[in-house]
């Protein structure tokens, strides 16, 4: 089977419940609509997961943007060493939700920065997939600046991370060509409002805000079929935050 999992943020028990609850083997792929980090506690834990299977393929998401834009002075350097910009970015990406990130990050060492850095790096912009005679295109965000027949590779990278679709509107003319995305927390999402997959006009949203108190979601492909895991230990009553 095919999976997609999107906005783990550092949920690392989460992910591996769902990864239990979906019964993920070998035999499967799962793709990861990025976000893995900040937030949570043990986004490294995470990160070394994937790096272990042949089988799962991270996309890059606007938290893997922020954490390679602060993590990169950092790869031989201290925090002392950071020029005044630097340490504004820096804190303004710990105010985000990096402060795990960066904890794990500083704590490894050079060696092991680096290869992480290069992980990153490895990570797709997009998917475009089909299963079953249907074409679902993957982003973290959706696609700015939407044109049917502006290709995929054109579009930028803060298009693809940043700019959120826009939930009303279908993007495809062909109804069997879906958009699936992250980025925004269900519940957030007009006539909504709750922590599951949303599935209308065209788009699969996954992100059902699991860090902060809603739910970890697994879509599959094959089925249209959705899993869930609850946040550990917290209510539901924060999960309308972006």
């Amino acid at each position: 089977m095919t999976y997609a999992i999107s906005d783990i943020h550092g949920c690392y028990e989460e992910y591996i419940k769902l990864l239990e609850k979906i019964n993920f083997s070998e035999n499967d792929t799962l793709y990861i609509l990025g976000d893995i980090c900040d937030r949570g506690e043990k986004p490294m834990e995470i990160y070394n997961d994937i790096m272990a299977r042949d089988n799962v393929i991270p996309l890059f998401g606007n938290h893997e943007h922020l954490a390679y834009i602060n993590l990169r002075h950092l790869i031989k350097n201290d925090v002392s060493k950071l020029t005044k910009d630097e340490r504004l970015d820096l804190i303004d990406w710990l105010t985000s939700g990096g402060k795990p990130t960066f904890s794990e990050f500083i704590s490894l060492s050079k060696a092991d920065r680096m290869d992480f850095m290069e992980f990153l790096k490895s990570f797709s912009m997009y998917e475009d997939i089909t299963i079953n005679g249907k074409r679902f295109v993957l982003t973290h965000a959706g696609l700015g600046g939407f044109s049917e027949d502006k290709p995929l590779d054109e579009y930028t990278l803060h298009e693809l991370i940043w700019e959120r679709a826009d939930y009303s509107k279908r993007y495809f003319s062909d109804p069997n060509t879906f958009l699936v995305t992250g980025h925004t927390p269900t519940a957030n999402i007009p006539n909504h409002g709750r922590p599951e997959a949303y599935k209308a006009n065209g788009h699969i949203a996954i992100d059902c805000g699991c860090a902060s108190g809603g739910r970890l979601c697994a879509y599959c492909f094959e089925t249209d079929s959705e899993f869930y895991v609850d946040k550990i230990n917290q209510s539901l009553e924060n999960h309308f935050k972006m």
